[in-house]
């Protein structure tokens, strides 16, 4: 999930305000510019693959069984990133929810963030570009690049792992024709962070 606002850890008075909400206003926004791009070029979501018909609950096990390998994978990278001495995420910690009004407000973001960044980065960028080109691959590369710079806050090693993470979605989006399983998955990476409400350091 890509957060917004003053995210430098030691000057967040208030994550709720100075992080959540700038990041849910920036969600909305995206959201909206697609819905806007699409109504203006007569398209439908299904032409990004998102269709209603998508929603079964094989894409929703799909989802399931690709976030677990790809978490797996995710796991063993950054273990092995950590034991050179470089530990990528631990500034990111603070900026995580640390009560239930937080990990509440957390939940709405993961919702928002699985939406519109599976939307944008998979559903629309992907198709456009291999509209554009004939080529899955490309659009899978801009999309996650781009993707991957919306979390510039967690550092060179956090882009580059999210940059894998939105290969990897890519290729679930390949595999199944759609976004939804993506959107299911994406939800599944944020939420599991509330874990660290009771493991945090």
């Amino acid at each position: 999930m890509g957060l917004s606002g003053n995210t430098d850890p030691a000057r967040i008075a208030s994550r709720v305000a100075q992080v959540y909400l700038p990041t849910l206003l920036i969600q909305a926004a995206m959201l909206a510019v697609l819905w806007t791009v699409l109504y203006r070029s007569r398209a439908r979501f299904a032409e990004i693959g998102f269709a209603r018909k998508d929603i079964t609950l094989s894409n929703i096990i799909s989802a399931i069984i690709f976030f677990i390998g790809a978490w797996g994978l995710m796991v063993i990278i950054k273990g092995s990133i950590e034991r050179s001495g470089y530990l990528p995420e631990a500034d990111f910690y603070r900026l995580l929810p640390a009560n239930a009004f937080e990990a509440g407000i957390w939940a709405i973001l993961s919702v928002g963030a699985a939406f519109s960044e599976e939307l944008i980065f998979r559903g629309f960028v992907i198709t456009r570009i291999q509209l554009i080109v004939g080529r899955f691959w490309v659009g899978a590369v801009c999309g996650s690049l781009a993707f991957s710079l919306g979390h510039l806050y967690q550092g060179t090693v956090g882009v580059f792992l999210t940059f894998l993470y939105g290969l990897l979605f890519s290729g679930l989006f390949a595999a199944r024709k759609t976004v939804f399983p993506c959107v299911v998955a994406h939800f599944l990476q944020d939420i599991i962070v509330l874990g660290t409400l009771f493991v945090r350091p």
